[in-house]
């Protein structure tokens, strides 16, 4: 009869855990590998099924792993820097700094600005906008979900422009509209399903939103975007101005 395994000490528990993450570290398990599942794991270091599913999510809390709902756990690719303090386009910043980034529209269409629109864009509540909802992905693994708003006035016919590419680049190019400053937030959030499910996750899985407001050179809001990251892949970084 086999005795079931009693639960591992604190100190056997961290040696799973950084076998795995020294395996994925030292490349010996490349982005996108399949992680054991906790039952090879359990049998491997002779621990019970529990300890493995923790430290499992060990590694998936480091940002080591991600989940792909009933496919398992998989090494996570290298995070994806962003310095907002340089850029307020993703899609610019990566296409200056030569990342393969492909860009899917998801949706594109007409909108009329609500009272929280009203009042980031400072437009008539009811005034129209662009809404434009797309998909990023870096050598074919999505990262994120942006929609952004626009008004409508100032760029009457950018829903008829090529959207795969940074629509800051396309404003400043055929409407004269410069992005010069953002209000970034930065918050975690629960991925929704209809979201997880465009970016391969489980529903409610922690992620990271990004929020914006950009201006032009006057200082006027033009655009609103919302951006939903894969949390074990952003990592953000600014430049900090200290007030004497």
């Amino acid at each position: 009869m086999n005795r079931p395994r009693l639960a591992a000490s604190p100190s056997r528990f961290r040696q799973i855990v950084e076998s795995i993450r020294s395996d994925i570290v030292a490349g010996a398990l490349p982005e996108h590998a399949a992680l054991p599942s906790e039952r090879v794991m359990a049998e491997q270091f002779g621990v019970s099924r529990m300890t493995a599913r923790r430290a499992l999510e060990a590694i998936e809390a480091q940002g080591l792993a991600y989940s792909e709902d009933r496919r398992g756990r998989f090494v996570s690719p290298k995070r994806v820097r962003y310095d907002i303090s340089k850029r307020v386009s993703f899609a610019a910043d990566a296409h200056a700094s030569g990342t393969d980034l492909e860009i899917t529209v998801l949706r594109k269409r007409s909108a009329r600005a609500d009272d929280a629109l009203s009042a980031d864009l400072s437009v008539p509540i009811r005034e129209k906008l662009h809404e434009y909802t797309r998909l990023f992905s870096i050598n074919g693994h999505p990262i994120l979900i942006e929609t952004e708003f626009v008004v409508a006035s100032r760029c009457p016919d950018l829903l008829d422009h090529d959207l795969r590419q940074s629509t800051t680049r396309v404003l400043e190019q055929h409407y004269g509209i410069a992005a010069r400053t953002g209000d970034v937030v930065i918050r975690m959030c629960p991925i929704q399903p209809d979201e997880a499910a465009i970016l391969g996750l489980p529903p409610y899985q922690a992620g990271i939103e990004l929020a914006q407001t950009i201006r032009d050179d006057a200082g006027k809001a033009f655009c609103v975007g919302r951006q939903i990251w894969r949390g074990e892949l952003a990592e953000f970084s600014a430049r900090a101005i200290v007030n004497r």
